[in-house]
């Protein structure tokens, strides 16, 4: 593809968008490619130290989606602590009723294998994820224990019910919480089951094997889908935009917690 191409199709893709959203300007927020000849998305090439939150609306979206940054982030000195939103039971064929507890031990096994704080789980019915007062209350709890800078959730444009519902939750928070805490925080949206509009991508091609180790942790998601093989393909893809294809890339969508609820409010079409 040359760079020609490219720009005609974010020049075509912005007026498209314009037209969408009944607005002549263009939004703002994370999606660089809506503004024709923005530069492309922009690599995080330095981790810092401060406290990251990882929300994971099942047990493994924690490794699937943002695996090789969390790896980065424990590397560069980061407390992680990772939140499993729901207990994950209908992840898989369960015969003798114990696929819930197998599902968490399999996230404990992961955080072990990247270096995080063992998760939390909130134990939410599964494909029934919704902004329950005890899952506010929770979060909040570990929101003010933990003082996060970042924090990571599929991004917006995933259309699984649990991951768009664990934005609504986020939404939710950021409404709650002191202007002062809400402004300092990062939102990096990450993929699972949809691609995303990527403004920023994550070299992980040192702790790639590791990701697959962890993504391999969860026997019995894996014993049946090759999540590791679909992921590392989606990052090896990803690869091509910051590293010509040579090694592994995650792409993520980062905004601003003001810009997050403002883009949550009109894909819910308020």
């Amino acid at each position: 593809m040359t760079t020609g191409w490219i720009n005609r199709c974010r020049s075509s893709a912005s007026r498209w968008v314009r037209r969408l959203i009944g607005r002549e300007q263009t939004p703002p927020g994370p999606w660089p490619w809506l503004r024709a000849g923005d530069a492309d998305s922009i690599s995080i090439d330095r981790f810092d130290s401060q406290p990251v939150l990882v929300l994971a609306p099942h047990p493994d979206d924690e490794v699937i989606g943002p695996g090789g940054a969390v790896r980065r982030h424990v590397l560069a000195g980061a407390p992680v602590a990772v939140v499993v939103l729901t207990d994950g039971k209908w992840g898989g064929y369960d015969p003798d009723h114990t696929l819930c507890q197998r599902r968490k031990a399999e996230s404990i096994r992961a955080a072990q294998i990247l270096g995080t704080q063992a998760p939390v789980f909130l134990d939410a019915p599964d494909g029934n994820l919704s902004e329950t007062r005890e899952i506010l209350d929770a979060l909040q709890k570990i929101i003010r224990k933990h003082q996060p800078k970042y924090i990571y959730l599929p991004a917006l444009t995933d259309q699984h019910h649990d991951h768009w519902a664990t934005n609504s939750i986020l939404n939710m928070l950021l409404a709650q919480l002191p202007p002062d805490v809400a402004l300092r925080l990062i939102i990096r949206g990450y993929e699972v089951w949809t691609p995303l509009p990527a403004n920023r991508l994550v070299d992980i091609t040192a702790v790639a094997d590791l990701k697959r180790q962890a993504i391999n942790a969860f026997t019995s998601q894996v014993s049946t889908y090759d999540y590791a093989g679909a992921i590392l393909g989606l990052n090896h893809y990803r690869s091509l935009q910051s590293l010509r294809g040579h090694g592994f890339a995650e792409a993520l969508m980062e905004i601003s917690a003001d810009d997050f609820r403002q883009y949550f409010r009109l894909l819910r079409g308020q």
